[in-house]
């Protein structure tokens, strides 16, 4: 997922299709499929890989989601 979130032709990370705003805003999700836990973020401007961010909130935090700012404040703490 982070090599097409690197890739300027998907809709992901650095080809991320802007809003009606001129602005990027991004989303994640992942699962482990054997421990059923999960973490997602969204609403994400400044984060280079969204994935990567919303692995942390699995692993890292007992949330499973977060989003906007204080999807951006975790993101900063990392």
């Amino acid at each position: 997922v982070r090599e097409m979130e690197n890739h300027p032709l998907f809709n992901a990370g650095k080809g991320s299709v802007l809003t009606t705003d001129g602005t990027v805003e991004m989303e994640a999700s992942i699962m482990d499929g054997n421990t059923k836990n999960c973490g997602a973020v969204s609403g994400l401007s400044t984060v280079a890989s969204a994935i990567s961010l919303a692995r942390h909130v699995m692993e890292k935090t007992p949330h499973i989601y977060l989003a906007f700012d204080g999807a951006e404040a975790f993101a900063r703490e990392q």
